[in-house]
């Protein structure tokens, strides 16, 4: 059964066969003796080509297998491999094709290459640092390229100052540049927001462009031309509907700016329009013409702010004063503007977005420059405050710069000889001499200006700090397709079409109506509301290129569209031929198709040499049709039947109630196919050709200037590409349903009905197969999935462990055995603050810290978090643990490291409060000894001479002592006054204090006991005052004071300490008390001191510490700036 089956559906393949592509019979053969073609899949390139979850996918993917389509050829798919070993494997000629790469000369040494590239990508630096400009800028420093990438040549050659690290893949690249082992890394848009959203990765974004314009081939081993050739075929027979669906799925899903920041976006909100400044006459860039601002650059500033959700409103001045208006804050972009140091200090820059070429420009008759230098001693036009001008004046000084305020004074001057030559952007110039200079100036050669970057960019005023970078996100988001289209309308400068006045006046002030007739296909048609065919296609690309308003009126037959002519209801029709009764009240333009007009007969009829045979016969053709005109003058002897439509004369022609039908040959073509008539046949021509030409209502003549203006400059490439799309198409074959209906339909439903049901059973066991499968394979996962894990997890319900991990016996070294024979509580220490009961009992899933016992003896600290689960069908517990005791050590050792830190300034403080007091016990030592001498020494003197040595040695014991106690390591808790803790402080560093000229004013309020640890206090009292006392000293003021106070409320004790050092900056308020976070110099702080106090503070002591800014008055002075500590302990 199923071999008919099969042989039944071979049969209906043949019968719907859809031969898209002329091949040879070279090509054929080479299909069918190569039926796997190997092809090079690279596994890390998305969304270009890289596998995912075991598939490949990507552009290069979507492309092959239309290729497939067209040409009968099979992909076989080889990945698994780096990129350089595919490369390496196509040069040995083990891979037959790689289907997305560029072309280098190695490359093209070893491969062949697609005639045309097939998709293009912009690539770009990216850096963390967002001041690179140019690779220039990365001298000496590193960057991450690719093995094998195009870019490792090209570095060593252009920049061999750039150090290079080689990587494997992108990720190893992208890791290497926000780890900041690198400066940065080359690459495309698409590419980097893949993995970058993939991996979760932000910080990283594009600086500037390095290639506008990296096309991408498929290669092929160099002994298969013909694979090249059949594949070439294929990608031109791509239309660009499917290039659009491609381009849409994989590239454009990144070009909406979805990822603003809430600054950003309040910004945007408060922003909904920009003011741009538009320059006069910088044709065609930039310029206003007819009170509208026009060119390259608007059309690309109205693009990236609508990905913005911002609108511009162009401001249109000369240069100098568009400058002067942003110095008065009147705009807020310049839209292209070059990068010199002196703009720095008045603009923000975005990347650049243009590249400039420039040319030197002089008279027809000039023979005496060629280079740059030969322009010493002769005068140069230039625009004045130009950034170009002002590299020509500083790098050439010989050059005579003369500086005008306009481009048309400057091509004026030069015509006019008043100067030698200019030197301008070679877009710029080519407009300019093909407007008005064609017989007078010339472009010479291109030149490079010293120094000057030929790159532009936007410019904007510093008070709109957020805006470059909005600027940024969306220029990275415009996709080749819409630069091509920006490309395509405004630097075709080869086939340019400069309008005079009166033309431009109509394009400007003129809509034009199109009488378009919408059952003419393949000339002109309409599907689903949207027009098409030869002529439209024709007619479309004169409306581009002269920038016409156009508006379709879709006519159901010919003779109302001739009608809206004659009465002025309608402008144009798109595609028909002139003849003397039309002319009565139409212009016409030149012809732009000559179409032979065909005969269409039933296929019994003969070979029609010409329209000879079919006088006397009934022929039908189209009502007021240019081909009824042509051959009515020719053979009137005709019998000629009038059809509406060449539907009506196909349905007429088959039911033989006319001999045959006459219309142009493509149409003809065209019909029979698309409505499947399989007994009619073209059995010849006329011999009468239909010229195509637009028809235009007579008092436009105006409007076939235009037009012709535009087919004169049209390129045959674009007039290829037209006819090739229409005319020289293989068409489907529709096949012809009745015989479906007569002999195969029955046939089916019987099969189908015979294998429904085994079908359906078929699924089913596979359908239980699968899922099976699917279990075992999920529970293999998670069990592997939880033995990888840090953490140790265990599953508990009744109090038993019914599942553990292996991370679990590690954190708890024991074995399964001894888990088995003791309780599971046995594992945790009994007086927890919190007991696992508890823990297992609450429903809040939050973490607790707490005591373990390894190998139920040894205490250890553990992190535990607890979620209910159903688990093989019974309500359980599944806990979550982290062995803390290396966390703690660390912990441990930062706050020793503080308070070693500590140390030296505190024996310093000391030492220097030590000195009155040995000064004192010398003098009293010293005068005590001489009056001995001379017997002067009486009991009095003797007695309180000793009662002041010991006084002030007791004093230095007791500094020594307050010293012990900072150094002791108790951990027990006792009962204080946290007045004793700031006193004892005091009495260590007060000389400091004073040495400074720092005032300290006590307001402590008696009897604040707490329990707690009372050297912890100290060392964290110790690292503010400290602090403090740093950040007074760095100060020039009077008055300097820190106010300690102590008081107590009903539930707490409350400590505040407040210094007039100036308040600390609110961008780093929120980062104090971060570890190794300091404002001092490395060689003067560790960044641990206040990092160790917020510890000591909140995690052993319970309290709060927070630093905020407030006002302060001392000496009856407000100081505005005073930073404020306030530590906070529970009174319980």
């Amino acid at each position: 059964m199923y071999k008919y089956l099969l042989l039944l559906l071979l049969l209906c393949n043949t019968l719907f066969a859809n031969i898209l592509i002329n091949l040879t019979n070279e090509e054929k053969e080479f299909i069918k003796n190569n039926p796997v073609i190997n092809v090079g899949a690279e596994t890390n390139w998305p969304p270009f080509d890289y596998v995912e979850n075991g598939k490949y996918k990507g552009i290069a993917k979507d492309y092959l297998e239309i290729i497939e389509k067209k040409t009968g050829l099979k992909f076989n798919y080889i990945y698994g491999y780096k990129w350089n070993d595919l490369l390496q494997m196509a040069f040995n000629k083990k891979i037959d094709l790689l289907p997305i790469l560029s072309k280098t000369p190695n490359r093209e040494k070893n491969l062949i290459f697609t005639s045309n590239s097939y998709t293009t990508i912009r690539d770009y630096f990216y850096s963390i640092n967002k001041t690179y400009k140019t690779l220039n800028d990365l001298n000496d420093k590193s960057i991450v390229i690719e093995k094998g990438y195009i870019y490792e040549d090209f570095i060593k050659n252009n920049y061999p100052k750039v150090k290079i690290i080689i990587v494997n893949n992108s990720l190893e690249a992208i890791d290497l540049v926000i780890t900041r082992k690198a400066e940065g890394l080359i690459s495309n848009v698409p590419l980097i927001e893949y993995i970058t959203k993939k991996n979760n990765i932000s910080t990283l974004s594009p600086t500037f462009v390095v290639n506008t314009e990296n096309n991408l081939y498929m290669a092929f081993r160099n002994d298969y031309p013909i694979l090249k050739s059949i594949v070439d075929k294929a990608l031109d027979n791509i239309d660009q509907l499917e290039k659009n669906e491609i381009s849409s799925k994989w590239i454009d899903s990144y070009r909406t700016v979805n990822e603003f920041t809430p600054k950003e976006k309040e910004f945007i909100e408060n922003h909904k329009t920009l003011i741009v400044a538009n320059e006069i006459g910088w044709v065609p860039y930039d310029y206003f013409e007819n009170e509208t601002a026009k060119g390259y650059v608007v059309d690309y500033v109205k693009l990236i702010l609508s990905k913005t959700g911002m609108d511009p409103i162009f401001v249109s001045d000369n240069w100098s004063n568009l400058l002067e208006k942003f110095s008065n804050n009147e705009i807020d972009i310049f839209p292209a503007i070059g990068f010199n140091e002196e703009r720095e200090k008045k603009f923000n820059y975005t990347q650049s977005y243009i590249n400039q070429e420039l040319s030197i420009i002089t008279k027809k008759s000039k023979f005496d420059l060629i280079n740059i230098d030969d322009l010493a001693g002769k005068k140069l036009a230039m625009v004045k405050n130009w950034n170009s001008t002002k590299r020509l004046k500083e790098n050439y000084p010989k050059i005579d710069i003369i500086e005008f305020e306009t481009l048309d004074e400057v091509f004026e001057s030069v015509e006019k000889n008043t100067s030698d030559a200019t030197i301008q952007n070679t877009l710029i110039a080519n407009y300019y001499i093909n407007k008005s200079y064609f017989n007078s100036l010339k472009i010479l050669t291109k030149v490079n200006i010293k120094n000057f970057d030929t790159k532009l960019y936007m410019g904007v005023s510093k008070d709109l700090e957020v805006l470059p970078e909005i600027l940024n996100k969306a220029i990275n988001k415009v996709s080749l397709i819409e630069l091509e289209t920006l490309d395509k309308k405004w630097f075709n400068s080869e086939k340019s079409v400069v309008f005079s006045k009166e033309e431009q006046d109509f394009i400007n002030n003129k809509t034009v109506n199109i009488a378009f007739t919408s059952n003419w296909s393949p000339i002109s048609f309409t599907e689903k509301d949207k027009s098409y065919g030869l002529g439209y296609d024709f007619w479309k690309y004169i409306v581009d290129k002269a920038d016409l308003k156009t508006k379709i009126i879709v006519k159901e037959n010919f003779a109302d569209g001739l009608n809206s002519i004659e009465n002025k209801t309608s402008d144009i029709i798109v595609a028909t031929s002139k003849t003397k009764d039309r002319e009565k009240y139409a212009i016409f333009s030149d012809t732009y198709y000559k179409a032979p007009i065909g005969i269409a007969t039933l296929q019994d009829k003969n070979y029609i040499p010409d329209a000879s045979y079919l006088v006397g016969k009934k022929v039908g053709v189209g009502k007021n049709y240019t081909a009824y005109k042509l051959l009515e003058k020719a053979f009137p002897n005709i019998d000629f039947v009038f059809v509406n439509n060449i539907e009506e004369g196909l349905s007429l022609l088959s039911n033989n109630k006319i001999y045959a039908l006459v219309d142009n040959l493509p149409v003809l073509t065209y019909n029979i196919q698309k409505y499947a008539y399989s007994n009619i046949k073209i059995s010849g021509t006329t011999g009468i050709d239909l010229d195509l030409q637009v028809m235009i209502r007579d008092d436009y003549k105006v409007l076939q200037s235009i037009i012709n203006k535009v087919l004169e400059t049209m390129d045959p490439n674009d007039k290829n590409l037209i006819y090739n799309k229409w005319l020289k198409l293989e068409y489907s074959q529709t096949f012809d349903f009745s015989i479906l209906w007569k002999y195969f339909l029955p046939l089916i439903l019987i099969i189908f009905i015979i294998l429904y049901k085994n079908r359906q059973l078929l699924n089913y066991q596979r359908k239980l197969k699968s899922t099976k499968d699917e279990l075992e394979n999920t529970l293999k996962t998670f069990r592997s999935l939880v033995n990888l894990t840090i953490e140790g997890i265990i599953i508990v319900s009744d109090d038993k462990i019914i599942y553990h991990n292996n991370e679990f016996l590690k954190i708890f070294d024991i074995n399964e055995k001894k888990l088995l024979n003791n309780s599971f509580y046995d594992l945790f220490d009994i007086n927890n603050i919190i007991s696992i009961r508890d823990i297992i009992k609450n429903k809040d899933s939050q973490t607790y810290e707490i005591i373990g016992l390894k190998d139920f003896k040894v205490k250890f600290p553990i992190l535990i978090k607890s979620k209910k689960v159903i688990f093989e069908n019974k309500l359980s517990i599944i806990l979550s643990i982290i062995d803390m005791s290396e966390i703690k050590n660390k912990e441990n050792l930062l706050i020793q490291q503080s308070k070693m830190a500590s140390l030296g300034e505190m024996i310093g403080n000391i030492a220097h409060q030590w000195r009155q007091p040995l000064s004192l016990i010398s003098t009293a030592a010293s005068g005590m000894k001489i009056q001995k001498e001379f017997n002067q020494l009486d009991d009095e003197t003797f007695n309180s001479t000793l009662n002041s040595i010991t006084n002030t040695t007791m004093f230095l014991s007791q500094t020594i002592d307050d010293f012990q106690n900072y150094l002791k390591e108790d951990k027990d808790k006792k009962e204080f006054d946290v007045n004793s803790s700031i006193n004892k402080i005091l009495t260590i560093i007060k000389s400091s204090f004073i040495n400074h000229s720092i005032n300290v004013i006590l307001d402590l309020e008696k009897d604040l006991f707490i329990n707690n640890y009372e050297n912890e206090l100290n060392q964290a009292l110790l690292n503010i005052l400290n602090n403090a006392k740093d950040a007074l000293v760095e100060t020039n003021k009077e008055n300097r004071f820190i106010h300690i106070k102590s008081y107590k409320t009903n539930k707490e004790i409350i400590i505040e300490i407040i210094d007039n050092a100036g308040g600390v900056k609110e961008e780093i308020i929120d980062k104090i008390f971060e570890p190794y976070f300091t404002t001092k110099h490395k060689s003067q702080g560790t960044g641990l001191g206040l990092y160790m106090t917020h510890k000591i503070i909140t995690s052993s002591m319970n309290g709060d510490i927070k630093i905020t800014n407030t006002k302060h008055t001392f000496n009856d002075k407000t100081f505005d700036k005073c930073a404020l500590v306030k530590i906070t302990f529970p009174l319980s």
